[in-house]
This record gives structure tokens, C-alpha cells and sequence, in this order.
């Protein structure tokens, strides 16, 4: 039995939006038919035209420059945290029990009646 290669064009089932899988003839006709199918028949040539396709140099210029803004940012935010855990590795522990001199909500007159 020869299978029928579908691209699917959003999620189905098992499936998510890109995958490529092979069904029975009877299956993909159900999946490409109607308004709005859930597959498509797969085109390994047309998927090659497509990666080849040329682009547009003033949108690789943009998208370069905003991944060059993005790794900056990136890179600025890494310094900060490097430097804030450094900052922490070399203090001292807290102290651990009752700070010296702070008084404990207690109620002495309670703690009496109830001894």
C-alpha cells in the first residue's frame, strides 16, 4: 500500500503544525479536504524553492541588528548577575539566633501566669 506524505498545517491529534507524516490514501483525503485543512500534500521540491528563496537585505540588515541588540542585553544583564553572585560568595554567612539587643514580643506577665 503506497502512503500519501502530509505537512500538517496546524496540530492534529499527535501531530504539531510542520510535521511531515505518511497516511493511507483514504486518511489524507479526509485530512486535505474542506475550507481550511488540517494537511497538506507534501512537496519536497516546492520545500527546497522555498529555503532558496532569496531575501530581502534590508530585512536581514534589521533582523541583524536587533539580535546584535538583543546579545548585547544579554551580555549586560550575565555581567550583573556574575557580579551580584560574586558579591554574595564573598560575604559571611548570616548569623544564626536572636539579634543582640532586640527585644522578643513576648508578654512577661503571660508567660508568668502560664509557669
Amino acid at each position: 500500500m503506497t502512503k500519501v506524505i502530509l505537512k500538517f498545517r496546524r496540530a492534529h491529534g499527535r501531530y504539531n503544525r510542520g510535521e511531515v507524516a505518511g497516511f493511507a490514501p483514504a486518511l489524507a483525503a479526509k485530512l486535505t479536504r474542506g475550507d481550511d485543512p488540517v494537511a497538506t500534500v507534501f512537496d519536497r521540491a516546492a520545500e527546497a524553492r522555498l529555503a532558496a528563496a532569496p531575501v530581502d537585505p534590508a530585512e536581514l540588515a534589521a533582523r541583524a541588528a536587533d539580535l546584535a541588540a538583543r546579545e548585547t542585553a544579554l551580555a549586560t544583564r550575565e555581567a550583573a548577575l556574575a557580579q551580584a553572585e560574586a558579591k554574595a560568595e564573598t560575604g559571611a554567612p548570616p548569623k544564626q539566633g536572636k539579634a543582640a539587643g532586640k527585644e522578643t514580643a513576648k508578654d512577661p506577665a503571660r508567660d508568668a501566669a502560664t509557669a
